[in-house]
């Protein structure tokens, strides 16, 4: 098969035309990317040169990519780090490099807005000015989430806001908070969501957003120090995070699952598209680092 019949393929499967199609340059800059295996030569046709084929771990490849294509997942840095945390990649330097600059990319839009901070203040005490400004900077809740148990107040949306900017917040006030949300949202949600992924939300926010010109602990500078072992138990965590959405959907059917359960999976199985992808994944796989990294820099104090 070559190029041009894998993205013919690629094409047809997923309705691709225009600008969104897969041509025989785009596969060439998957194999570049080292996103997709190159073709392998298996003999020769009389009088038709080589006869290129993939394997069937090869074309599984082609088709998350090109699917991703139609997500709208395309640049190179976006692709690889999705496919290093859906199925490795070979260059850990250039999966260090790829994670740095988009999360970056989507850091800065996310921050760009933001110039209005709880402080050394608490919600409560802010003036009702500077906590309108503060919503309005934190952007619209979706549609979805708004009238039902998942919408969760102001003041927390405010506070985890300013935790991710800054790392400055009362732990216990936070984890209290963390517990009341995840409670509101569904009793009994440590049985089907991971604990360490609970945990993940905890630990790996503070800083998250900040930049590491301003504090010590921010994600960017994670990303820059972090090692490859850090890197693969952060995958690891990703990689549960992704097969817990994929699986929503499954636990939405089963028969015996109580009310709330079945809400929460529904809502999960609606968003796994969008939050399984690009920078929602992005800064779902830096939080994790960021939460492996700070409890390796915890056991290392503990053992001091």
């Amino acid at each position: 098969m070559t190029n041009a019949e894998l993205a013919k393929q690629m094409n047809a499967l997923w309705g691709l035309k225009g600008r969104d199609a897969v041509t025989a340059n785009v596969i060439r800059q998957w194999v570049a990317w080292d996103v997709l295996p190159k073709a392998r030569v298996q003999g020769r046709a009389a009088g038709n040169g080589p006869i290129w084929i993939r394997d069937e771990r090869s074309l599984r490849r082609a088709n998350r990519l090109a699917e991703l294509r139609k997500a709208g997942v395309r640049r190179e840095n976006a692709l690889i780090v999705q496919a290093y945390i859906e199925w490795g990649h070979s260059d850990f330097y250039r999966v260090r490099h790829a994670l740095r600059d988009e999360f970056s990319k989507w850091r800065n839009q996310l921050n760009h807005r933001h110039i209005t901070f709880i402080g050394d203040d608490s919600f409560a005490n802010l003036s009702a000015t500077r906590k309108r400004a503060i919503a309005n900077q934190l952007g619209p809740l979706d549609s979805r989430f708004s009238g039902t148990q998942f919408e969760q107040s102001p003041a927390l949306y405010a506070v985890w806001a300013d935790l991710a900017r800054t790392a400055d917040g009362n732990s216990n006030f936070l984890i209290a908070q963390l517990i009341e949300a995840l409670q509101r949202i569904y009793p009994a949600i440590d049985a089907i969501v991971p604990s360490e992924l609970l945990s993940s939300i905890a630990i790996g926010l503070p800083g998250l957003t900040g930049s590491s010109d301003e504090i010590d602990n921010s994600g960017e500078s994670t990303i820059e120090i972090a090692s490859e072992r850090q890197f693969r138990v952060a995958r690891i965590y990703a990689r549960r995070y992704l097969k817990l959405l994929r699986e929503a959907g499954c636990y939405d059917a089963s028969p015996g699952l109580d009310p709330g359960a079945r809400e929460l999976m529904q809502m999960l199985h609606s968003f796994a598209p969008q939050i399984s992808t690009g920078p929602w994944l992005t800064f779902a796989f830096a939080q994790l680092l960021h939460y492996v990294f700070r409890q390796s820099e915890l056991q290392e104090n503990w053992s001091d």
